[in-house]
């Protein structure tokens, strides 16, 4: 038999291509059963073999000429014949290989990131699952000194790797330091469960062991209330401002809820025939919790008067620069015309006093504060700012609270109102009975002595 010519690649672009519907098949001198299937359009590499697991020859397309060259041919061919001895079909090797391939792309830091970061909705406790993705995202994912870092293996990301990426956080922003290490410690604890460290080839936790005071950080907890003289400048500022974020200011140092709850509030979920606002339900432990809040007189005013004000075909949103159709969002301009605003009113009321920085968060511990201050039963008050109860009671005690909630947002409102037109100084009641210095220093000060016991003599 005549020995097959060895192709080159000038001899394969002068091969003709043949007539529709028909092909011819041109055999390597080099690869004995690599062959150039000629055909009407294209001109293909095939393999022809005995494959593992096949009774006869067949042909197995290695790829298509010029897209792949001939010695890239050749050497696809030496290595299929090499499994093929083996007894491995090389179709199934590639499957293989391509997985493991996968496999090692999705074990690598910044893909175990993106893979938390998609499952982070389906956790039981969702509700701060938009800033958890946002310090991730921010702190590590865009952030260029962790990019070498992002781009180990979960496996071999050490301590002083994530100590280098939180310090160098820290020195920018000790609060985002703090949220980067709480969330490195749930990514950690995420991917090295039973359930995934096999998958990720993680067996260590980094992190284990490690607490924030070991990487010297800390948490600021805010404790900032506004003083009654702060209060009603905010009331007076806010009350100058146009909708929507005049009146969202108002409702929101009534209401005693999260901003983001508020400003996502429907006409639809108000119910003004039993005075409630029935708010989205949150997801709280894995569980959907419906949060009922009772409106005061105050808080009824306030939103029919919006309700009244707002046009013909106005959306669902009843705090929307959309008409309704989107709730308000970016707080920042409108919070900043709020402090500066708030801060002229102060002078206006008391030049002697300092308006203090404040976040929008502040309302609620204004009225959590006042609610003491009333002497509001702790349940009560903790039930209005939707703190759920703890243990056994939370499972057993589903109880609401309606009527008491009713009673004390209208004793919390009625007090506010009374110092924010200055005719109570505070939120709770005290006879100080004081007065200038003058008034005092006046009378004598009595100091007795107590009566000494009598000393035993000495005999």
């Amino acid at each position: 038999m005549k020995r097959a010519r060895v192709l080159t690649e000038e001899r394969i672009e002068k091969e003709k291509q043949t007539k529709s519907g028909r092909r011819h098949d041109v055999h390597d001198g080099e690869v004995a059963n690599l062959v150039l299937r000629v055909g009407a359009k294209t001109k293909v590499f095939v393999l022809m073999a005995r494959f593992p697991g096949r009774i006869r020859t067949t042909r197995r397309k290695i790829g298509v000429f010029p897209k792949i060259s001939l010695e890239s041919a050749r050497a696809t061919a030496r290595a299929w014949n090499e499994l093929i001895k083996r007894g491995i079909d090389p179709a199934k090797e590639e499957a293989r290989s391509e997985r493991e391939k996968r496999l090692e792309e999705r074990r690598v830091f910044r893909s175990a990131l993106v893979d938390f970061i998609s499952w982070l909705p389906d956790r039981r406790y969702t509700r701060h699952v938009q800033g958890d993705v946002a310090v991730i995202r921010r702190e590590l994912l865009d952030n260029p000194g962790a990019a070498e870092t992002l781009k180990k293996p979960v496996a071999g990301v050490t301590r002083p790797d994530l100590g280098e990426i939180i310090e160098d956080v820290a020195g920018r922003t000790m609060s985002q330091a703090y949220h980067l290490f709480e969330q490195l410690g749930a990514f950690f604890r995420w991917v090295n469960s039973p359930l995934r460290c096999d998958f990720y080839g993680i067996l260590v936790n980094p992190l284990e062991g490690l607490k924030p005071a070991d990487l010297e950080l800390w948490k600021n907890a805010r404790l900032h209330v506004l003083e009654p003289w702060e209060v009603r400048a905010y009331w007076r500022a806010a009350s100058g401002m146009p909708y929507p974020y005049g009146p969202y200011f108002l409702v929101l140092l009534l209401i005693a809820e999260r901003r983001t709850a508020v400003a996502g509030m429907r006409w639809s979920e108000l119910d003004p025939r039993r005075r409630v606002w029935r708010a989205p339900p949150i997801k709280v432990k894995g569980k959907l919790v419906e949060h009922l809040v009772p409106l005061s007189d105050q808080l009824m005013d306030l939103l029919a008067d919006l309700r009244h004000s707002q046009p013909l075909g106005h959306g669902d949103y009843v705090f929307s620069s959309s008409y309704g159709q989107t709730p308000i969002n970016g707080f920042g301009a409108a919070t900043n015309e709020l402090r500066a605003k708030a801060e002229a009113a102060l002078r206006e009321i008391d030049p002697t006093k300092i308006m203090r920085h404040f976040v929008l968060h502040d309302d609620r511990r204004v009225d959590r504060t006042a609610l003491s201050a009333l002497d509001v039963p702790t349940d009560v008050a903790e039930g209005i700012l939707n703190h759920s109860k703890k243990g056994m009671e939370g499972l057993y005690d589903q109880f609401r609270q309606i009527p008491q909630r009713r009673k004390a947002m209208a004793k919390l409102h009625d007090r506010l109102g009374e110092v924010v037109a200055g005719s109570k100084e505070d939120f709770w009641e005290d006879e100080p009975a004081g007065g200038s210095w003058d008034d005092f220093g006046h009378r004598p000060v009595k100091i007795e002595k107590e009566a000494q016991g009598s000393r035993r003599q000495r005999p």
